[in-house]
């Protein structure tokens, strides 16, 4: 892999945005930023959810545009989506909120490859092309490195070009698996 893409605390992007951690690896993580929109937004990170924290991810997904469903996820449906989130409730979780409101979310899932976790991302659509989700995966890159996970691993649509960019710029590296997806991953 290239060297000059790959993740690490404090690095700053070319593009001028996305400081993923503090220079020199400070222990202090971004908490919060304000979008490309100017929107002040708030991040969290933490193993498992609260109670809080769980319904405003219902909240959420009950709200998801099911024309920004990839792979079938979120699932349609309040029911389903708290079987999903009961499913998820162990992992490595990060919530964006914006005055108080859950507008993203991301997990770090165990997968059957002991050397990586699986990222799933969501954002509304109103927040998308804000990079919010730039900003998501910045903190839990950071937040994931320090928890010692090795890599991260992900499926993307072949057709979803802004998340594939994104990915990119990030340092992920894949490979087209079929049925119009890639499957990427990033050495932390």
């Amino acid at each position: 892999m290239d060297e000059t893409k790959r993740y690490s605390p404090g690095t700053v992007r070319s593009d001028g945005f996305g400081v993923t951690g503090p220079p020199g690896g400070s222990d202090s993580p971004p908490r919060s930023f304000l979008d490309a929109r100017g929107r002040y937004l708030q991040l969290s990170v933490g193993h498992g959810l609260s109670d809080e924290t769980y319904e405003g991810l219902v909240g959420m997904y009950d709200a998801f545009d099911p024309a920004d469903r990839a792979h079938g996820l979120p699932p349609l449906g309040t029911d389903t989506i708290r079987d999903w989130l009961d499913n998820l409730r162990s992992g490595l979780h990060l919530v964006a909120r914006h005055d108080g409101r859950v507008v993203g979310h991301a997990v770090l899932m165990a997968t059957r490859d002991e050397d990586a976790r699986e990222l799933a991302i969501f954002v509304l659509d109103s927040y998308q092309h804000a990079r919010v989700g730039s900003h998501m995966l910045e903190r839990l890159c950071w937040d994931a490195e320090r928890d010692g996970v090795p890599a991260i691993t992900l499926y993307v649509e072949a057709c979803n070009r802004p998340a594939r960019n994104l990915y990119r710029s990030m340092g992920f590296e894949g490979e087209y698996v079929g049925h119009g997806e890639l499957e990427l991953r990033l050495d932390l």
